[in-house]
């Protein structure tokens, strides 16, 4: 099984360390495949070899590196889409209220429909998307990936969601009552919505 840890920002501790310390808890029973970090994060690639290991072996994994990266770091398992935040498994960590998991869902839905219908009117191509969806403390986070600058990608943003596209968009975060939207730079373009 496949696993990919990744985080937005800066680690609190050189990488090379990270994975030295993840290569020593899988021992024979897994190894780290690859890695890399720049301006806008990193990430560490993990194979574990016998499935029924998975899980013991990524919440020793949890418990070792969590306080050494951003609170944003999460992973994934090869072939899901579901973000697991590091933090969320941590032994008595508070669990996200399903509101708002649906909510972070709906929203990167809505955006992305929301993003193709304005790309259509406007003859252009979606030129980024909502890759997924994740739920920081109250605040609903939906990464958006794409190659275009972070200027560029604030600007579609802000006139899309005030233009015909709007409704999409607003709908989804109104059913958790959020208040407002900004596209902002943390390291990549990201929707914040901020909520009561």
């Amino acid at each position: 099984m496949e696993v990919f840890i990744s985080w937005l920002g800066k680690a609190r501790a050189n990488r090379a360390d990270i994975e030295d310390l993840v290569e020593d808890i899988l021992g024979e029973r897994g190894e780290v495949t690859g890695g890399g970090e720049g301006d806008t994060g990193g990430n560490i690639d993990v194979e574990i070899f016998d499935d029924a290991d998975t899980k013991p072996l990524m919440s020793e994994i949890v418990q070792a590196i969590s306080d050494q990266l951003p609170r944003n770091a999460c992973y994934v398992f090869e072939d899901d889409e579901e973000l697991y935040l590091l933090r969320e498994q941590l032994p008595g960590a508070a669990q996200v209220p399903m509101q708002l998991r649906a909510a972070s869902d709906g929203i990167c839905g809505g955006l992305n429909r929301a993003l193709k219908a304005a790309a259509q009117a406007s003859g252009e191509y979606m030129p980024f998307e909502c890759s997924y969806g994740m739920v920081e403390g109250t605040t609903v986070i939906s990464q958006l990936v794409g190659r275009l600058p972070v200027e560029t990608v604030r600007e579609r943003l802000e006139a899309w969601v005030n233009g015909e596209a709007s409704a999409m968009i607003r709908q989804p975060l109104g059913l958790v009552g959020a208040t407002a939207w900004e596209a902002h730079h943390n390291g990549a373009p990201v929707l914040r919505v901020p909520t009561p």
